[in-house]
């Protein structure tokens, strides 16, 4: 019997990693990418960067001093490309200009054709790879009420480039939409309520069961805390049961 017992947590074990991993998956949050300045979210919020985008072939941010520095300066133009100076700054989503007395240096960070957009939290992160050089930049997205758009260029230490972009175009607007988590929830508690209420139903009517019996496949809901706590026993002591744990 405690070898059954055993393999039941076990098994239980099992599916609770297995739920909890599907859960993770449906529920964490995606931003589907919809233009190079644009994507959607899992629950329906578009973010657009195209308010703080020009369309003339200039940079919306021209220019940019990274704070602690007198000559390195960023631009970027996160919906159409743009040209500035001369050197691989030709129809970029960012460029990097370094000033060395009178010379001007322009760097390529990423063109929009290799946009893409990924989830940090609550921060959305566009991502740019400067095919020729290999160059990675991304752009930390980041909801602000209180401004259309501000960049602060960070730099790079080895790695991407990183810029931070505070906008109120990131910011959620209260809607009536419902989530995914919302929905999956809901669902989830109707069937519950419908088994139950048919299980009732049947048990009583069909089956001429009383009491406790009415609630469908009582026997299994009742052990149910028991075999929960052998699992956790069993997931804590990484399967080294002794005779005390056997008898449980």
């Amino acid at each position: 019997m405690a070898g059954v017992h055993v393999h039941y947590s076990r098994n239980l074990h099992s599916y609770f990693l297995l739920i909890l991993v599907t859960l993770d998956a449906v529920l964490a949050e995606t931003c589907q990418m919809l233009s190079p300045c644009s994507c959607k979210m899992s629950d329906g919020f578009v973010m657009d960067l195209s308010p703080v985008s020009n369309t003339d072939q200039s940079p919306y941010f021209k220019d940019v001093l990274k704070q602690g520095t007198t000559n390195e300066l960023y631009s970027f133009n996160p919906c159409s490309g743009f040209t500035e100076g001369t050197g691989s700054c030709n129809n970029v989503a960012l460029c990097q200009i370094s000033v060395s007395g009178p010379i001007e240096q322009y760097k390529s960070l990423g063109s929009q054709t290799s946009a893409s957009f990924s989830m940090n939290g609550d921060v959305i992160d566009l991502h740019y790879d400067d095919g020729d050089s290999g160059t990675l930049s991304v752009v930390h997205i980041s909801c602000d009420d209180g401004t259309l758009g501000v960049m602060s260029p960070a730099g790079s230490t080895g790695g991407p480039y990183e810029f931070s972009l505070s906008t109120n175009l990131a910011c959620k607007r209260k809607s009536s939409a419902i989530s995914v988590g919302t929905i999956i929830l809901i669902g989830f508690v109707s069937l519950v309520f419908l088994y139950l209420v048919l299980g009732i139903v049947f048990q009583k009517f069909v089956r001429k069961q009383s009491g406790v019996y009415v609630i469908p496949n009582y026997e299994l809901w009742s052990s149910f805390p028991r075999n929960v706590k052998i699992g956790i026993l069993y997931t804590v002591k990484c399967g080294k049961t002794g005779h005390q744990f056997d008898k449980i």
